[in-house]
């Protein structure tokens, strides 16, 4: 039997992501191998490592779109509604607004005839407070295919957070920021995590905003014993 990627049953108590005895390949080469940890709920994990390494083929195997070679990933929020994805490449609508964008992020708590008959004034005002606090207040009626694109990385962030996901999953979702920028979409996960006992999972390259934010760092790298180390960041 192949094994499970998302189990049908919650995590452990203490946990809500268990990974057990987890091994990816990419191209008939191995990545990491025997990857053990448990991430209790409310914790900001930071996923870091050179280009190469599986950062991404780690977020799409807790996801459940990448079968593993070995072991497992037992999600607590096993209900895709409770995870909010920021991808590498957003898959923003281009053709429909910023604001129209965000508003998506909560689909999936409506029937489906709900986005015949389009969005109510609460929801609306909520996403107006989300867009307004990442500095795209003023792009909200523009289309996403006329908006820079850390503009647009901004929007996908605040689709997500617009969401209010149990677990967020952002494969580097600051690439395209500045210092600043980045700072202010991190301190919105790190609230998250702190006020609503979200789990965040990012993939981050900047070893400062590691230290700033992170409560613990997955490092991902061919010269770790079996091509991975956890450890606590002192810094959070």
């Amino acid at each position: 039997m192949a094994p499970s990627v998302i189990a049908e049953r919650a995590a452990a108590a203490s946990g809500n992501l268990s990974v057990r005895g987890l091994a990816l390949a990419r191209g008939g080469r191995r990545l990491f191998g025997e990857m053990s940890w448990e991430l209790p709920r409310g914790k900001f994990l930071a996923v870091t490592g050179p280009s190469g390494v599986g950062k991404s083929s780690l977020l799409a195997c807790i996801r459940g779109t990448l079968e593993p070679m070995e072991g497992e990933v037992t999600l607590a929020a096993a209900d895709p509604k409770a995870i909010g994805i920021i991808f590498q490449h957003l898959r923003l609508s281009n053709n429909l607004t910023v604001l129209t964008n965000v508003l998506c992020g909560r689909l999936g708590r409506y029937p489906w005839w709900r986005s015949l008959v389009g969005f109510g004034e609460a929801d609306r005002v909520a996403a107006f407070a989300v867009i307004g606090r990442l500095g795209i207040g003023g792009l909200c009626h523009k289309p996403v295919r006329n908006i820079s694109g850390g503009e647009q990385q901004r929007t996908a962030v605040a689709r997500v957070l617009f969401q209010e996901p149990d677990v967020i999953l952002a494969d580097e979702p600051t690439s395209d920021l500045d210092h600043a920028l980045a700072r202010s979409v991190l301190s919105e996960f790190r609230q998250l995590c702190r006020t609503k006992n979200a789990t965040v999972i990012c993939v981050m390259h900047d070893d400062r905003m590691v230290a700033e934010f992170a409560d613990l760092e997955l490092r991902l790298d061919a010269d770790k014993p079996n091509g991975w180390e956890m450890r606590e960041v002192t810094g959070s």
